[in-house]
């Protein structure tokens, strides 16, 4: 049996990055064609002994983009709920744009059916195709395109990254040391000995393979 009830896009608008103050809603009046949704990965150079100089490792997740059109159109074939298209322009601007109050763009939560996305609107574009006698636009097609955007702590979880932020435990193997995986979790090699007296070492040099090592969220030096 096949789902024949037909799911409105919803965009949800949030004045803070953990979701939790809704600033308002809107239901499309007409559901996109399509949807992409990218995300690009990060590397870093793997510095180990007899690893080629062009080998990377993965660092982290980075940017997820959502990109799609939808249409307002007011010319009474379709339901407008906000009656008019620039009214519906002006609602939706008002869901996804600038909070005066905290002098930030809204953050956002597409949602439809059981795809979900949270993030940031970086860019909108209105392409007006019908006006009536007087001007009044009566049908346009908008372009959105939104930036990947959630509080520390989920995309952490989420996206497994190898974060600052975090505790790692790691077991050097043969070729690498503490000076590395300071760069590649701190992307600072100095703070080598400042893990090594964390974890009670004379120094940071010539840790031999196997050490069991605890990297702690960012040190900071003092």
């Amino acid at each position: 049996m096949t789902d024949s009830k037909l799911i409105k896009m919803k965009i949800i608008g949030y004045s803070d990055e953990k979701y939790t103050q809704k600033h308002g809603e809107m239901d499309l009046q007409i559901n996109p064609d399509s949807l992409k949704h990218s995300q690009t990965i990060k590397y870093v150079k793997d510095k180990r002994e007899g690893v080629s100089a062009s080998d990377r490792k993965f660092n982290a997740y980075g940017d997820s983009t959502l990109a799609f059109e939808t249409l307002f159109d007011g010319t009474g074939l379709i339901d407008l709920k906000e009656k008019s298209v620039s009214g519906a322009i002006n609602y939706l601007e008002n869901v996804v744009g600038y909070n005066g109050n905290s002098h930030e763009t809204h953050y956002l939560h597409i949602i439809w059916g059981n795809f979900s996305f949270k993030g940031r609107l970086s860019s909108s574009s209105y392409d007006y195709t019908l006006f009536t006698p007087g001007g009044s636009p009566l049908r346009v097609k908008v372009s959105m395109n939104i930036t990947g955007s959630m509080d520390k702590t989920t995309e952490a979880k989420q996206a497994n990254r190898n974060s600052p932020d975090m505790t790692h435990i790691i077991t050097l193997k043969a070729g690498e040391n503490i000076a590395w995986w300071c760069n590649s979790i701190y992307g600072d090699a100095s703070y080598c000995t400042d893990v090594a007296r964390y974890n009670r070492l004379t120094g940071f040099r010539n840790v031999p393979p196997g050490t069991q090592l605890v990297f702690p969220p960012l040190i900071r030096h003092s």
